[in-house]
């Protein structure tokens, strides 16, 4: 029977180049009719890693403590831990036996003694079978963890074993969605490589490359961020996991009947250059991608290094672009930055990427969920965590496992009414529509019409060159607890410098509350106040336990120094307001003399409309939460005729034009450009706003203003 799921298409001549080169380099391999050369093929690609040498020095522990039964005495079999399940140790180290028994470079290679061991621990597994509440490692992690055992040690196996390794491998059928379906199905193609079998071999990979489809379901969405668990932004974590295994599996596969499409390499590009990639700096994630994972230790940007070099192994016409991107995930700071504005409509979700900082908004609505639920007693306390949290990093060491001891009622950016504690499922949709961005691809604006169990407020962004405008309006709250707007809450470094009264004082460690202040500076950020504020500062140490985010931990405390900033709006606030500009990348002496302050005006800051203009830069951006018009400067306004995000440069007579949607649906919009609302139109036009695939994001048009 053949096996050609993929068989390159013939019309070569209809391929965009980068495509052209997918096929030309990696021809169709002559293998037999039924691909067994093929199928062989794959099968050394996928051992190859596996022949690693493990540590020498652990094999002999492993040996000396492995009991007759086939079990090691210090792991919990029978332990029942949803997240950190113990049980799944006892893999990985009969794992370590067959890489020692096989590896050309183990010093234990061909010891049967090995052989005898490794075989033990898999008797022992495959008689205890051990079972976990939680279905993901009955069907994924065990099954996964033991088909590189049954890999290596395949012509070693006795009836018995295979057919018992074989038995728990079916456990995981084909079926879900988005990276649950690519974890089940790679380990369902292992399972034909075992038996032999290649139609279920090809089967499975076809399903595999079928996933790497855009659509609004789970996975890949339209602007290439992605979902997992529903609509929910997982670009990290699930997201993490799909991009590493498809770029892997992509070259596993690459040469034979069974490679991925071109177009599913290109679609895989596009996954982590033109959306992961984005929401990363350096070796840091952007928290706000990562789920409920934030709650676990040690997140890292590694997956994008490790899927970049598995994407340099296939010609995708944007190779430099992977070369730059596992450099910078690598952590080197010699590596081109990453430089832009990117809106993920899907998402609700603008990213800002500038050489010497990285800042991202991040919001809810009716279409996307601000997390993932409580699953497996983790990411417990991640209830405001898209209430428009506002990251900002500059060195990716800012919330650098800061989470054990974070004030989970004070993530950076947000509006809150705190409360005595954080109880039940942090999930939650949105209950408003009216959320998104419009970019044009150097700056943008996000806004939201926000609401939360009676909290409202008009929260928006706008981000330039140097940093970031935050404006804040209608906020209000029935009584109640405070309602805070935090500024940032990250790792204190350093000195934190108040500026009030055109004086500046550096604060000692401890608790501030201010009245009036002009700004604050910390850790190369300055934030400044475009109106009267009354804000509180901690910058003192913290103690808190993981355990509360995330029950795999212990209750052990652990302290760690804070810089904690936020704005009170007080109980009860009847229609609060807050405007501010942060800077990152200055040095405490050029805060007083800084040009970004005197860039930047606000337009307005109301229910109906939140705008402000960079006079250096001609650009005007405006959020109309209704139809209206906006006075730009004498005899400048803009009118719109229905609600709308909008930017627009005007320089030297010229203009370009950016809209959104935030409601992600069409809209026509009328856009006015006048000399003032009694003087001559000098430009009136329609934008068409998408909705479907595209909708929610922006369109550009450029103008040119006649009097």
């Amino acid at each position: 029977m053949t096996l050609s799921p993929y068989t390159i298409r013939t019309t070569l001549d209809l391929l965009p180049p980068a495509l052209l080169l997918v096929a030309l380099v990696f021809p169709p391999t002559t293998s037999g009719a039924d691909g067994a050369d093929d199928v062989e093929t794959i099968r050394s690609r996928i051992v190859a890693p596996l022949l690693a040498a493990p540590d020498a020095g652990s094999v002999g522990p492993l040996l000396a403590a492995l009991q007759p039964d086939g079990t090691w005495a210090d792991i919990d079999y029978k332990d029942q831990s949803r997240s950190a399940w113990s049980a799944p140790a006892h893999l990985g180290r009969v794992e370590s036996l067959a890489r020692a028994y096989r590896a050309a470079a183990s010093p234990r290679r061909g010891d049967r003694q090995v052989l005898a061991a490794a075989l033990r621990g898999l008797d022992g597994w495959l008689r205890l079978d051990p079972q976990n509440p939680n279905w993901w490692w009955n069907q994924i992690g065990v099954p996964k963890s033991l088909l590189p055992i049954l890999l290596l040690l395949d012509e070693d196996l006795s009836q018995a074993q295979r057919a018992g390794g074989l038995k728990i491998l079916r456990r995981a059928a084909i079926g879900m969605t988005g990276q649950n379906l690519v974890w089940v199905t790679e380990i369902t193609a292992g399972r034909g490589l075992l038996e032999r079998d290649a139609d279920l071999v090809a089967n499975a990979y076809r399903r595999i490359a079928d996933e790497i489809r855009v659509g609004l379901g789970e996975g890949i969405q339209p602007d290439f961020s992605f979902h997992q668990h529903g609509p929910c932004l997982y670009s990290h974590g699930y997201g993490a996991a799909f991009i590493v295994d498809g770029a892997r599996i992509a070259t596993q596969l690459a040469g034979t009947r069974l490679a991925f499409p071109p177009d599913k390499i290109e679609r895989l590009t596009r996954l982590i250059l033109d959306g992961t990639q984005w929401m990363a700096r350096g070796e840091a994630t952007d928290f706000g991608a990562e789920g409920r994972e934030i709650a676990r230790k040690g997140q890292s940007a590694g997956h994008l290094a490790s899927a970049a070099e598995s994407m340099l192994r296939l010609p995708t016409g944007r190779e430099d672009e992977f070369r730059a991107l596992a450099a910078r995930a690598a952590g080197s700071r010699d590596a081109p930055p990453l430089v832009g504005n990117r809106h993920f409509w899907r998402a609700d979700l603008m990213v800002h990427q500038r050489p010497d900082f990285y800042a991202s908004a991040r919001m809810h609505s009716t279409r996307i969920a601000n997390t993932d639920g409580p699953a497996n007693s983790e990411g417990l306390l991640s209830h405001h965590l898209a209430d428009g949290c506002l990251v900002l990093m500059q060195t990716g060491r800012e919330y650098r496992d800061i989470f054990g001891v974070w004030d989970w009622q004070k993530i950076p950016g947000t509006t809150v009414e705190v409360q005595p504690e954080l109880t039940g499922s942090p999930r939650r949709m949105g209950t408003t529509d009216f959320v998104g961005g419009v970019s044009d691809g150097v700056c943008g604006l996000a806004a939201c019409d926000f609401e939360r169990s009676g909290l409202t407020a008009k929260k928006s962004w706008f981000f330039f060159d140097q940093g970031v405008v935050c404006l804040g309006a209608g906020i209000t709250a029935a009584p109640g607890g405070a309602v805070v707007t935090t500024l940032n809450q990250c790792c204190l470094a350093g000195d934190v410098v108040l500026r009030q009264d055109g004086k500046t004082a550096t604060l000692a460690r401890g608790e501030h509350a201010i009245q009036g202040a002009d700004g604050l500076w910390h850790d190369r950020v300055a934030y400044l106040f475009l109106e009267p504020t009354a804000i509180r500062i901690q910058n003192d140490a913290r103690t808190g336990s993981w355990h509360a985010s995330n029950h795999r931990y212990s209750e052990e405390l652990e302290t760690r120094d804070l810089f904690t900033a936020w704005i009170e709006h007080g109980t009860a606030p009847p229609a609060a307001t807050y405007s501010y500009l942060v800077i990152p990348a200055i040095d405490r002496d050029q805060v007083a003399g800084c040009s970004a302050r005197a860039d930047v005006r606000v337009l307005a800051n109301g229910k109906q409309v939140q705008a402000v203009a960079h006079d250096r830069l001609g650009l005007v951006a405006a959020a109309f939460y209704a139809p209206g018009e906006l006075q730009v400067r004498p005899g400048l306004a803009i009118r719109v005729d229905k609600a709308c995000l909008l930017l627009t440069r005007i320089q030297d007579g010229e203009a370009s034009l950016t809209l959104a949607n935030p409601t992600n649906a069409a809209s026509d919009v009328q856009v006015t450009v006048s000399s003032g609302t009694t003087e001559p139109v000098l430009q009136r036009t329609v934008v068409n706003l998408p909705d479907g695939l595209p909708g929610g994001s922006s369109v550009t048009k450029p103008l040119t203003l006649v009097r």
